[in-house]
């Protein structure tokens, strides 16, 4: 049952970020805390390489090459501190900070809140992001922020390529750091190698059915609400 559940999270995060350009880990990540805790941090990154590389690559021809060249160099730093910082958080204090990523991240992506574009924002939005993603596997609310050009094909290819080379790094930061049982956390995140695929095909007839705003709402507000409830159980966990 708890693969299934896992499945059924991976298909529906899969199918937002094809929509939407991006979405995977807000709902994917806090949903897994929830419905299959088994499945951790460094399963989610193999999860998002996997999703992340397949996106990047249909849209390859609007890559933003200069942008993902600067993001990628400038989160970097980032990982390392995130690395460190997510070998000594018990898991209370991780759930904890899914929890209020998610539900910060999604309250201002639903208020409409920008930060003005140029590469200062680019780089500090980069460097939060790669402390974000070994931590809780989560760098898409600070790029949602500062990186929104006005080509949606852009926007998707390059920072699904983003998202694809911090999980890498992240994934081989992890595994160097000895913060994950990487044949146990691989293994999982294998068996749902097919509810990805699901996802991609699911999504190619809805591109055309459902507009992306309504979706992302959509995903938004289930992310806030599964970001509630993952805060709700890591004060509890915390309080125990």
């Amino acid at each position: 049952m708890t693969s299934l559940l896992a499945g059924a999270v991976v298909v529906l995060a899969t199918i937002v970020q094809r929509l939407t350009g991006m979405g995977f880990g807000v709902v994917a990540v806090p949903l897994l805390a929830l419905v299959a805790p088994a499945y951790g941090i460094f399963s989610v990154l193999v999860l998002t390489i996997a999703v992340m590389a397949i996106a990047a690559w249909v849209e390859r021809d609007a890559l933003d090459a200069r942008s993902l060249a600067i993001a990628s160099a400038a989160s970097l730093p980032g990982i390392a501190l995130g690395t460190v910082l997510a070998s000594r958080l018990p898991l209370a204090a991780t759930h904890f900070a899914i929890g209020a990523i998610v539900i910060a991240g999604s309250a201002a992506s639903l208020a409409g809140w920008r930060i003005a574009p140029g590469r200062p924002s680019l780089v500090a939005g980069a460097v939060a992001a790669g402390v974000l993603t070994p931590i809780a596997a989560l760098p898409g609310p600070p790029m949602a922020l500062v990186y929104r050009p006005e080509d949606v094909r852009r926007m998707r290819a390059t920072l699904s390529a983003f998202f694809a080379v911090g999980s890498i790094v992240a994934a081989v930061t992890a595994l160097a750091a000895g913060v994950a049982d990487p044949v146990a956390e691989s293994g999982r995140a294998a068996v749902l190698v097919p509810a990805i695929l699901l996802g991609v095909i699911l999504a190619v007839p809805l591109v055309r059915r459902l507009h992306r705003r309504v979706v992302q709402s959509a995903a938004l507000l289930l992310s806030l609400c599964s970001g509630a409830a993952l805060l709700i159980r890591a004060i509890a966990e915390s309080a125990t």
